[in-house]
């Protein structure tokens, strides 16, 4: 149930102000907070685009990165949903109680407590939704740290950020990325400016952070790329109307 008047602020839990010195707290959207009641049944949250340039919760890029802003017992507590989702994929359903014991954070279920606030960081970051059943689908992969949360980071983490994705390895994300490049360039000699554009490429399900960085290219490439450059694919690929990824 939702709890009127009540929000899920901005900033990590107090477990994680500690957890990486220097960091700033994450912006994310407040949102009224939702009463979670026992039992919860979790499901898996499938999103072809997420779970192809995400990271599984219990990667290091997810420790190192996303657990400043979501805090311990989040990051914990996906890894553990991420695990049982694997196991059982047509979803599970747990004791709201037995699952607060067992994470370390005491038998206390009301709206105040530990596995309350811990289970709402997982909807302030959109890493969880509330379906109309009541079930918590949950997603399997963390998407890349948005821009803005690096921002946030001390500035000897964001160089370390930026040299891992450097030098990762030729993965389904550099498919991402291509993709989205090539439908933006198209998107442009069609004659769409860069807030139609940022706006199409949302609407196909890029994630944020894949628009971000296409934008950034596409003001780079854009004045060296002539119209002759696009290929005959690029140009079948997209019309004025009816867009399809």
């Amino acid at each position: 149930m939702l709890v009127s008047g009540s929000h899920s602020g901005d900033g990590a839990d107090d477990e994680s102000r500690s957890s990486s010195k220097g960091a700033k707290p994450a912006s994310a959207k407040k949102h009224a907070i939702w009463e979670f009641e026992s039992p919860v049944r979790f499901l898996s949250w499938r999103d072809v685009n997420i779970e192809s340039l995400g990271y599984d919760p219990r990667s290091s890029y997810v420790e190192k990165f996303w657990l400043p802003f979501l805090g311990p017992s989040t990051v914990l507590l996906a890894r553990r949903i991420t695990e049982s989702l694997e196991s059982e994929p047509y979803g599970f359903t747990v004791d709201l109680e037995e699952m607060s014991i067992m994470m370390g954070l005491g038998g206390a279920t009301n709206r105040h407590s530990s596995i309350q606030k811990t289970l709402n960081r997982l909807l302030v970051f959109e890493l969880a939704r509330i379906m109309p059943s009541k079930a918590v689908s949950v997603r399997l992969k963390l998407p890349p740290l948005p821009q803005r949360y690096i921002n946030r980071l001390p500035e000897h983490i964001q160089e370390l950020h930026a040299k891992e994705i450097q030098e990762a390895p030729e993965t389904s994300l550099t498919a991402v990325r291509t993709r989205a490049r090539s439908l933006a360039l198209t998107l442009l000699k069609l004659g769409h400016d860069k807030t139609a554009i940022e706006k199409q490429l949302i609407s196909w399900r890029f994630h944020p952070s894949v628009c971000y960085e296409t934008l950034s290219w596409l003001e780079q490439a854009s004045p060296h790329r002539s119209t002759e450059d696009t290929t005959d694919t690029e140009q079948e690929e997209v019309s004025t109307k009816g867009l399809q990824p």
